[in-house]
């Protein structure tokens, strides 16, 4: 009979093995790890959880760091790692000043993550975006759908007029909206939506369970443009001034965009978008400087919502 952790014949590490590391890494990025975590994660008894936590102290004696006792709220903290490089150090410094400016921007419902990250370390990239509310019906649906996902639980709500029922699996924001991905239940492949958390209608109640899952590829997505579902895609092109050439080339909004930078100066961008509209307001964000230039249809529309905005002024 194998030992446990005792390396297999293949040369693969014992699944106990990569269980140690795995949690070991997890505790080395996130600072602190839940317990009950990892027995759901690793389908453990508590008694088996405690035996690894207890050969990674030990060690952790030897390697410079130091893994506490589970607290009263469930959790086991890294406590220090005194043998790291002073580069990786440093690095640590930098990303955790980053972290902390990124939940600064979100706001309120996310500031229970940034526990043990050091708001007074100064980041040198800054990042700027409107803050979620504290007490705004959006801040709470959000956290009504986070408490549900961490219960692995479906939910019940209005959306569109509709009563749907979700299992939700990521909230995502983009362009300070905040957005639900989730499977819808009960059509006939229980099809994976996007929602617009501002347009889901209160209540929203739990009713059963889900088992919790990885949402395909194109709804999880970190496009910036091109991610919205409304059916078949098309490319659309903007051309954008000299002037901002630069600046809108320097991203990459898109996975597979397209850039031809001009003799002139300008620069035009090529996108695959299902919503030509999405495209246009993106656009737009650019003022005069940018302008939908292709296809023919697109250039059409543009036309049509440049002259519904006029009509406001």
């Amino acid at each position: 009979m194998k030992q446990p952790g005792k390396p297999r014949s293949s040369g693969e590490p014992a699944e106990a093995t990569a269980r140690k590391i795995a949690i070991l890494i997890e505790l080395i990025r996130n600072k602190r790890l839940s317990v009950a975590k990892i027995e759901k994660q690793y389908k453990l008894s508590e008694r088996q959880v405690s035996r690894d936590l207890h050969e990674l102290r030990k060690i952790g004696a030897g390697m410079g760091f130091e893994i506490g006792k589970r607290n009263a709220a469930g959790y086991v903290e890294l406590k220090g790692f005194a043998n790291r490089p002073g580069g990786m150090v440093t690095a640590e410094r930098n990303i955790r000043a980053l972290i902390a400016e990124l939940f600064k921007a979100f706001g309120e419902p996310l500031r229970e993550f940034a526990d043990g990250f050091d708001e007074n370390v100064a980041s040198f990239v800054q990042v700027v975006m409107p803050r979620l509310e504290e007490g705004s019906r959006v801040a709470h649906v959000l956290d009504l759908l986070r408490a549900a996902w961490d219960a692995s639980a479906r939910v019940r709500f209005r959306y569109k007029g509709k009563e749907r029922e979700v299992e939700p699996h990521v909230a995502m924001v983009r362009s300070g909206r905040y957005y639900l991905i989730g499977r819808l239940v009960g059509t006939k492949a229980n099809e994976w939506r996007i929602f617009s958390i501002d347009e889901i209608v209160e209540p929203v109640s739990r009713c059963g369970t889900f088992t919790p899952r990885i949402p395909p590829a194109e709804y999880s997505s970190k496009d910036a443009i091109g991610w919205i579902k409304t059916g078949e895609k098309h490319r659309v092109e903007v051309t954008v001034t000299a002037r901002f050439a630069q600046t809108a080339t320097s991203r990459r909004w898109q996975t597979d965009q397209e850039v031809v930078e001009h003799a002139d100066g300008t620069a035009t961008l090529s996108f695959s978008v299902g919503d030509v509209d999405e495209a246009i307001r993106w656009a737009l964000g650019y003022g005069d400087e940018a302008w939908i230039s292709a296809p023919p249809s697109a250039v059409a529309r543009a036309k049509e919502l440049v002259a519904a905005i006029a009509e406001r002024y």
